[in-house]
Formats: structure tokens, C-alpha cells, sequence
């Protein structure tokens, strides 16, 4: 053993023995080694708590998440501001000359396909489950199914949109995901207006691998679309879920006359099934189109149309935080500079009233003139089509207007009680 040197000055050094420092070479030797030892000790029990920790919260999340569920957000759709569209763009008249040859046609499938791949994440089948039936064993047509769309993410629930036609007769709801998963599904609320409903997903009962390959909806604007533009339907337009087809916009221009308001369609030269059910996509794979083949011309039933999205986003909200969609129950038509030189007021013309609504009870009449609803004017069809979705259904307000008697027109007030139809 190496001689230790007295640190003292002025000792004379003596010879040390090594029973003398025995017990610090043995303190020493032990203490560096149990610092070692005992670190990697404890990494080893930290790393084997940290994997049995990580299992034990995967396997009891939806257990937690059932019994520590957070109050259901408010879910706000942003809207649009209102624009003026415009007449279609002529196709200029320069043409630009480039060879197209097979592999730019197979590059421009590929960034289609992409597009739809990912857009396609967000969509669902809403399986209606009737009574003594097998739904799993059901295909295409045969399954009371329709195409849903994953709008919101409350928190509590995941929030889908789809037809509402397969909730009459249905024992259970089931929502099948882009992954073959299926969960239970209840039935958040309706709208018998168009005939569309929000579903919702207890997030607890959705399992980790399904939320990896699922995802919340793009809303884009159907004003914006445009003849030409390029469509992707997704969803189950040609009678079997989880179809993806191609095509272009044949017209962004028409528009569905219903109650209480009207909206813009998105025609397609795709062609569908009269039941079909789905999605238009645009090449940002956004959402710009709820398909729904009743609203299509007789002359082209078989050619894909739907709802523009911008003029829904009001109704997906209502629906989606569990509201009626607000109801009077009229059918009007905006009085234009044409039919004011005739005599008529600005307003909104009563076309129809709807039997058993709220305007009929309230006593407004075919042949009668909106001109406000609750303090605030309305000058379009469109104007209270906006005022009525700022309203709740159960909510009493007073509707103003004219109607014309033996001396010409007179002004008019009711109140009515706003409703909604499911």
C-alpha cells in the first residue's frame, strides 16, 4: 500500500501500518460502489414503474374518462361573411397548349388520391341497427346506412353529421370508422327541415389505434366554388360506404327553395345512386358539399348534387350543441325592385305557410309582407333566413309586416312562438 503523508506541518512523519487506515479504505471502496449500485438500482425500478404506469393509464383511460368526464364545450361553426356572388367566369379564350401523357395523367390520380385519402379520415358510416338484424353482416344497399361526418370534438362526445333516415325503426346506432372500428352511437338531434342529424360518440369508448387514424372535419365555402373546379366524393354516393370517385363541378348556381330559407346547391357531372349519401370535397379537401340526391333536378337524379356547406354551417352548429333548429314554417321569396313597382312592399312575400307551424298559428297568411322579426329588419329571404338562426326554439318574438287590404296595405304584427321540426 502507498505511504500516507501527515497533512500536519512540523510532525515528523511516523510509519503507518495498513490495520491503521483499514477503515477508510474499506469506507471509500464501499461508498463509490453503493453509489453506483444504487443509482442504477433505482433507474432500473423507475423504468419498470414508468412501463407499468404507462400500461395500467392506457388500460384504465376510458374507465377514467367515463367516471372523470369533463362538461360537453360549446361548439361554434365560424360563418362565413356574406358575399355577393358573382356570374360564373366565362373560360377565357386563351388556351394553353400542353401534352398530357400517361404518367402526368398517374401523378395527377396519385394527388388526388392523397387528398381524398386524408379527407376521408374524417368520414363515418351511421349504422341504423333495426330490430332481429345482423348490421355486421349487411353490404351496399342492403344496411340501413347512411355517410357520416366528424364536425366537433365536444370534450365529452365526438360529434358526427349524417342523414337522419336511419334513425326511424333503429334498435341501436352504431358508427363504423375509417378503420373498421365501430362504436355505440346516440342520436344528439335532428332536423326534419332537411333531414339531417348529429350523432354522438362517447370519446371513452373510442380506442387509442382508432384515434390515430381519425380526424375532425375541414368546413371550406361553397361560395367560392365555381364550374369546372375539380370534386371528390367521398362516403357511400354509389350505395357502399367507404367509396372515393372524381369528377368536376357542373354548377355552383342553383338553389333549393325550402322552409324558412333557401339554399345554394353543388351539382357534379358524377354519377351516383338516388340513395346516396356523402360528401364533396375540394381540392384543399375541405368539405364544400353535403350530398343529397332528393334535391337534384328529375332530369339528372343520377348525377351527384348537394347542399353547399356555407349555407348549412348554421344548422351543424344548432345541432351539434343539442338545439332544434329554430322553425316558423314559411315558404318566401324576396320582393325586388321589379315586383315593388307593382304596388308591393319591401320585404319578404309569403309564398306558403307550412300547416301546423308556428306562423300558421300565429295567423300569418300566404300573400302577406316580413318586413322584421324580433326588432330587426328583413329585407331578403336571406336576411330572415340569418335573423331566425340567431333565435331558439321555445322563444317568443314578434314578427312585423303588411298585408294588403280593401285600401292598400296596412301594417301587420304577430307573435310567434319559434319551434323546430325533427
Amino acid at each position: 500500500m502507498e505511504e500516507h503523508k501527515d497533512p500536519k506541518e512540523g510532525l515528523e512523519p511516523r510509519e503507518r501500518t495498513d490495520q491503521e487506515y483499514s477503515f477508510l479504505q474499506e469506507t471509500i471502496k464501499n461508498e463509490r460502489g453503493g453509489k453506483r449500485k444504487g443509482f442504477f438500482r433505482m433507474a432500473g425500478l423507475g423504468l419498470v414503474f414508468g412501463v407499468f404506469a404507462s400500461f395500467s393509464f392506457s388500460a384504465l383511460r376510458p374507465t377514467m374518462d367515463r367516471v372523470f368526464q369533463k362538461d360537453p364545450q360549446q361548439i361554434t361553426i365560424p360563418q362565413e361573411d356574406e358575399e355577393e356572388q358573382g356570374e360564373e367566369e366565362a373560360p377565357s379564350q386563351e388556351t394553353v397548349q400542353q401534352t398530357l401523357d400517361a404518367d402526368s395523367y398517374r401523378q395527377m390520380q396519385q394527388s388526388l388520391t392523397l387528398i381524398a385519402t386524408e379527407a376521408n379520415k374524417a368520414v363515418v358510416e351511421v349504422v341504423g341497427v333495426q330490430q332481429d338484424q345482423d348490421w355486421t353482416e349487411g353490404s351496399g344497399d342492403s344496411k340501413n346506412s347512411v355517410s357520416g361526418l366528424i364536425v366537433a370534438d365536444n370534450g365529452r362526445e365526438l360529434l358526427i353529421l349524417g342523414k337522419s333516415s336511419v334513425v326511424k325503426d333503429a334498435q341501436e346506432l352504431q358508427v363504423i370508422f375509417v378503420d373498421g372500428q365501430s362504436c355505440e352511437a346516440t342520436l344528439k338531434k335532428s332536423d326534419g327541415n332537411l333531414g339531417f342529424a348529429v350523432y354522438a360518440v362517447n370519446r371513452a369508448e373510442i380506442g387509442e389505434s382508432t384515434w390515430s387514424r381519425i380526424k375532425t372535419a375541414t368546413l371550406g365555402s361553397s361560395s367560392a366554388v365555381t364550374k369546372g373546379d375539380i370534386a371528390i366524393v367521398l362516403g357511400k354516393p354509389f350505395g357502399y360506404a367507404g367509396a372515393m370517385g372524381f369528377g368536376s363541378i357542373a354548377s355552383g348556381k342553383n338553389v333549393y327553395d325550402s322552409v324558412d330559407g333557401q339554399y345554394r346547391l353543388i351539382n357534379t357531372d358524377i354519377a351516383g345512386v338516388k340513395s346516396g349519401s356523402g360528401f364533396v370535397v375540394n381540392m384543399k379537401g375541405e368539405i364544400i358539399a353535403l350530398i343529397d340526391q332528393s334535391v337534384a333536378d328529375e332530369e339528372s337524379k343520377e348525377l351527384i348534387a348537394g347542399y353547399g356547406i356555407t349555407d348549412v354551417k348554421d344548422i351543424i352548429e344548432c345541432l351539434s350543441n343539442g338545439h332544434g333548429v329554430p322553425y316558423i314554417g314559411i315558404h318566401g321569396v324576396d320582393v325586388t325592385e321589379e315586383i315593388e313597382q307593382q304596388g308591393i312592399p319591401k320585404g319578404v312575400y309569403v309564398k306558403e305557410v307550412e300547416p301546423d307551424s308556428p306562423a300558421m298559428a300565429a295567423g300569418i297568411q300566404c300573400g302577406d309582407i316580413i318586413t322584421s322579426i324580433g326588432g330587426t329588419d328583413v329585407a331578403t329571404y336571406a336576411a330572415y333566413h340569418s335573423v331566425l338562426m340567431d333565435e331558439r326554439s321555445g322563444r317568443k318574438v314578434v314578427i312585423k309586416g303588411q298585408r294588403q287590404g280593401a285600401d292598400g296595405y296596412v301594417d301587420i304584427e304577430f307573435g310567434v312562438t319559434i319551434g323546430s321540426k325533427e
